[in-house]
């Protein structure tokens, strides 16, 4: 009988370890891979932060951007019950919404990481990177599947940034290709 119980108990578990988790949304694809795409480009994350706005429409669709902000987000003042400030991994990232629907939405999207994003030269500092806002626009079905993708970058590296990201996340069959600045 003992042995039958034993059997039981692993047969079970092996059942529950091989089922698929829950699928819930994560923009740690997103930010990871936005990081490590500055850090290449030798921004500096001590003079710089990320900010993610989330906007949500009547359909329940979600915009979010993900924006390089210069400063230093140690010394920016919160001006806003939409915004907070959310530790990513080594990092501190800002979070801004249009309702408490929206800032939610984020906080919960954000799962916990433990990745450390580290400069190569903390004396290097590419400022001619800031003469234009350095913004990624994502926008999600109310499935929150990925219909549309805008990165400012030349196609090539458009699509290498595309490629670490697709395979953790869910793409939407509407989904048609990345835009980017592809002339």
């Amino acid at each position: 009988m003992k042995i039958y119980i034993l059997a039981f108990i692993l047969f079970f578990n092996n059942a529950i370890s091989q089922t698929k988790k829950s699928d819930c949304f994560s923009l740690n694809p997103f930010i990871n891979v936005f990081i490590e795409n500055l850090i290449s480009k030798e921004v500096n994350l001590d003079k710089n932060y990320l900010t993610l706005i989330s906007l949500k429409d009547k359909e329940g669709n979600y915009n979010i951007d993900f924006e390089l902000t210069s400063g230093d987000i140690k010394t920016f003042k919160i001006i806003s019950s939409k915004e907070i400030k959310k530790t990513y991994g080594n990092i501190t990232i800002l979070l801004v919404g249009k309702t408490d629907e929206d800032l939610k939405f984020l906080k919960k999207s954000i799962g916990k990481s433990k990745k450390i994003f580290l400069n190569k030269d903390k004396s290097k500092n590419n400022t001619s990177f800031y003469d234009e806002d350095y913004v990624w626009s994502t926008f999600f079905d109310n499935k929150k599947e990925l219909i549309n993708f805008y990165i400012p970058e030349e196609k090539e590296s458009a699509n290498k940034i595309f490629d670490d990201v697709k395979n953790n996340i869910r793409i939407s069959p509407n989904f048609k290709k990345i835009d980017c600045n592809c002339l």
